[in-house]
């Protein structure tokens, strides 16, 4: 039968038990987190909107990191293989507007003239 004082206690929650009484974290470490932690909570519920733009403007530069380098890396293509084109004279009585579009194709798999 348990007794009251057994009653009055709350259970801890699990990563109390886990960490402090299971593994033997000193108390002092629970004490220093749970005031941490009662004071990030404060934060957040003072600065909810700034932190919701916060996470929306990161969100959309994560969104367009992808599409900037991948634009950025076929224009780099595109380039250095007009330069290469123009260098070899391949093509010669072709113009500029040929050079291009062999590039955009060698860039984008396709190969180059003989």
């Amino acid at each position: 039968m348990k007794s009251n004082s057994d009653k009055n206690q709350s259970k801890l929650p699990w990563w109390v038990e886990l960490l402090f009484v299971q593994i033997g974290l000193p108390d002092s470490w629970l004490s220093i987190f749970l005031k941490k932690r009662k004071d990030a909570a404060n934060y957040i519920n003072e600065n909810k909107r700034y932190i919701a733009y916060s996470a929306i403007l990161i969100a959309g530069i994560l969104y367009m990191y992808p599409i900037v380098k991948y634009t950025s890396s076929t224009s780099s293509c595109i380039d250095k293989t007009t330069k290469y084109l123009k260098s070899n004279n391949i093509n010669r009585l072709q113009n500029k507007m040929d050079i291009n579009s062999l590039a955009v194709g060698y860039c984008n798999g396709g190969s180059l003239p003989e």
